[in-house]
């Protein structure tokens, strides 16, 4: 589990999502829905994300679902095409936990704060579609935490969002096309 200390230096909220790359998403929901009963899902759209990733500009295409296990967002991430720190980890540990992402108002300052504490940024990036935009970042955390930490922001326009099941369930309520790109699957 996270270090204690990681977790009060960087004040983190609750984990908010548990990051999984996978070789398939579509086998991934498949199993999920099947096996564990996790449904709905949002399939976004592949769509190539510009990001810095180890200080370094790189155009990634990645598959990502995601649907909620309670209070918790699960995350599958297909890499499509590119170079990707999340192709290191699938050849070394498929199907182990990725990531744990913590939902923030606001990256920038938490990202100044790791930089005096000498926590390094592995990748960084920011998706926008339909008028919402999520920065993200993953955080160089495996030595202290045991596992990267991602932090997580989700805006629409300047104003920063919650991301709860109660929001998800209702963009999903919404219809097969989503304001995100991409679809629900029941």
């Amino acid at each position: 589990m996270i270090s204690d200390t990681i977790s009060e230096q960087l004040r983190l909220p609750k984990i908010g999502q548990l990051g999984y790359v996978v070789p398939d998403v579509n086998e991934g929901i498949a199993y999920c829905r099947e096996v564990l009963g996790i449904k709905p899902w949002m399939l976004l759209d592949e769509k190539p994300e510009p990001c810095l990733q180890y200080g370094k500009d790189v155009h990634i295409r990645l598959k990502i679902a995601l649907a909620y296990a309670g209070p918790v967002q699960i995350e599958l991430i297909q890499v499509i095409e590119g170079e990707s720190l999340h192709l290191d980890h699938l050849a070394k540990t498929e199907g182990i936990l990725h990531h744990l992402g913590f939902m923030v108002q606001d990256v920038g300052k938490r990202l100044v704060e790791c930089q005096r504490l000498g926590i390094g940024v592995l990748q960084r990036g920011t998706i926008k579609d339909a008028g919402f935009t999520v920065d993200y970042a993953y955080l160089d955390t495996v030595a202290p935490a045991g596992i990267i930490l991602e932090l997580i922001q989700w805006r629409l326009g300047p104003i920063s969002l919650p991301v709860n099941r109660l929001v998800f369930n209702a963009v999903c309520r919404a219809g097969s096309r989503t304001l995100f790109r991409g679809r629900v699957i029941n």
